[in-house]
């Protein structure tokens, strides 16, 4: 069997053995998304309203992350690429561990995922070309690819941190999403782009099992913005070696969700007059909860329209 294959089986089988692990984990270390608590990181101490209606654990990212980089050493191990991503994974994954915990000002994690996007450049991962859509025309872009980088990966993270407000949303979108990375990247030759995303879809699937509403377990800040950040890398990854930035188109509209649903929730604070890093319920999801959509639909309904986004661009940029 292929590589990519092992590595989706790995992951499975991981998930199936960490995530009950990491339930316990959150409850004896108290790491609880609680129906009601203190905003520890605002002045103001401000009660914010929760949808869920029981005490849940926010320790879903410590399986996730556990699972996939077991599944990625076990199978194509670590080249110098891999440990840059990796190294970066863990320095996210660890300040927002703590942060599901302890409550971190926005500041502070915003400079924490610059640093995380950042590490992987020192280890040659960086998005060095841009090219026309529709031509083989490249154009190397330099130093403009640090920058650029860094970017598209805090981009990435925060939009799946931003989408996952309901049960089973961000890591169902992953999980597809991946898979369409998947498609393009196997049908292009890029082995270790489509392991990785092999190994994050499985991790994501079986993670549902416990996310589905109502869920057992949250991915919590460090599970949600793991999953966008590892998505980043392997969009980068998978054009390092080529003149094309088509898995990096690829992954922006298979993401196209919660990519909206950041810029739509942006423009509503600033309209409302609201910090954009303040957390609230002015979602798109949120905003369909309110007008009676049940967690379910909504999470199938953004789940259909990933699969429509993940489709659509294999047929326009498969070979």
């Amino acid at each position: 069997m292929p590589i990519y294959v092992y590595s989706f089986i790995y992951s499975v089988l991981f998930m199936l053995f960490t995530v009950p692990i990491a339930i316990k984990v959150g409850f004896k270390f108290d790491i609880l998304d609680k129906v009601e608590f203190e905003d520890k990181s605002d002045n103001n101490k401000e009660k914010r309203e929760k949808l869920h209606t029981k005490t849940t654990p926010r320790t879903g990212g410590i399986a996730v992350f556990l699972s996939f980089w077991l599944s990625i050493i076990l199978t194509i191990g670590f080249s110098m690429e891999i440990l840059g991503i990796f190294l970066g994974s863990l320095f996210l994954f660890s300040v927002m561990l703590y942060d599901d915990k302890f409550d971190l000002s926005p500041k502070i994690k915003f400079i924490a995922q610059i640093i995380a996007a950042s590490i992987p450049i020192f280890f040659g991962v960086k998005i060095n070309f841009l090219s026309a859509i529709f031509s083989k025309q490249y154009y190397a872009i330099g130093i403009w690819g640090i920058p650029l980088t860094i970017l598209w990966s805090v981009a990435l993270v925060n939009a799946l941190n931003w989408i996952d407000g309901l049960d089973g949303l961000a890591s169902g979108i992953a999980a597809i999403a991946s898979l369409g990375i998947v498609m393009i990247s196997l049908n292009r030759g890029l082995i270790i782009a489509a392991t990785l995303g092999l190994s994050l879809s499985g991790v994501c699937l079986i993670f549902l099992r416990y996310n589905f509403y109502p869920a057992k377990i949250f991915l919590g800040d460090c599970g949600a913005q793991f999953l966008g950040y590892i998505v980043s890398m392997i969009a980068i990854l998978g054009g390092l070696k080529t003149s094309t930035s088509v898995i990096i188109i690829v992954s922006a509209i298979a993401l196209g969700v919660p990519i909206f649903d950041v810029i739509f929730s942006i423009f509503t604070r600033i309209r409302k007059g609201k910090p954009i890093y303040k957390a609230d319920l002015e979602n798109i999801h949120y905003q369909l909860h309110r007008k009676g959509w049940g967690q379910r639909k909504i999470a199938f309904l953004f789940y259909v329209v990933t699969l429509f986004l993940c489709i659509i661009p294999y047929f326009i940029f498969a070979r």
